[in-house]
């Protein structure tokens, strides 16, 4: 790779990150974004590379420059939200099919475990996540943060310590595969069906139905995302 095509995936990187940031509303609209150095630092990239990411994301209207005023996140505007999303899935594809080939690996062993060693106190926190996540599907509002809750909760109740602190450190590469730029409605819907199917094979200790439901979660999670199932 040329240090030019190096420099240009750069800002590329970080204008991804920034648009994340974005549509997580850890920045909402109106919010003026941290000064030019200060994400140069943040990243730990140049003020330059910096600003290309900027002039990227105001070039699709996430943000916008006011002269003497900074940067500032744009108000909503779903032509410009769906122009992003056009750009950005397609660069994530790869990626995200590693990240399901990894929780297929991990996750269903770690259910079939969860029905052998969950206590109740650990039934009774997944069956609240889930009610929560479809209170907050049924309202339109992102769940992603009660998805991941869910599945900790659950690596917690394999009763592996080891096995835990795995998924833990796992937690922010497997968060890419449930970001909010990749929730839809139906992924909602299902997410909550499959969580609940989960639940009922705990609660009967069946570590074979755990592992399945699980499977099954994972898979209908891969068709929202990527359409029919890949190989």
């Amino acid at each position: 790779m040329t240090k030019m095509e190096s420099e240009t995936r750069l800002f590329e990187t970080v204008a991804r990150e920034i648009g994340k940031r974005v549509h997580q509303k850890e920045w909402p609209p109106g919010t003026r974004l941290p000064s030019e150095r200060t994400l140069a630092e943040h990243f730990a990239v140049s003020r330059s590379c910096i600003r290309e990411a900027i002039r990227t994301l105001s070039e699709q209207q996430i943000v916008e420059t006011r002269r003497g005023a900074g940067t500032y996140v744009s108000e909503p505007d779903d032509s410009a939200l769906s122009a992003h999303l056009a750009r950005v899935i397609p660069l994530q594809t790869e990626r995200l099919v590693e990240i399901f080939d990894v929780r297929c690996i991990i996750e269903p062993q770690l259910a079939a475990r969860a029905a052998r060693h969950i206590t109740e106190e650990q039934l009774i926190r997944l069956k609240l996540l889930v009610y929560e996540q479809e209170k907050r599907a049924l309202a339109g509002e992102t769940t992603e943060d009660i998805d991941q809750a869910f599945h900790l909760c659950l690596a917690e109740a394999s009763g592996n310590t080891l096995l835990l602190n795995v998924v833990k450190n796992l937690t922010t590469i497997l968060t890419e595969s449930r970001t909010q730029a990749l929730q839809t409605p139906e992924r909602s819907r299902l997410s909550v069906i499959t969580h609940v199917a989960i639940i009922d094979a705990l609660e009967r200790r069946d570590s074979l139905a755990a592992e399945t439901a699980m499977r099954t979660h994972l898979e209908s999670v891969e068709k929202t995302v990527f359409g029919e199932k890949m190989e």
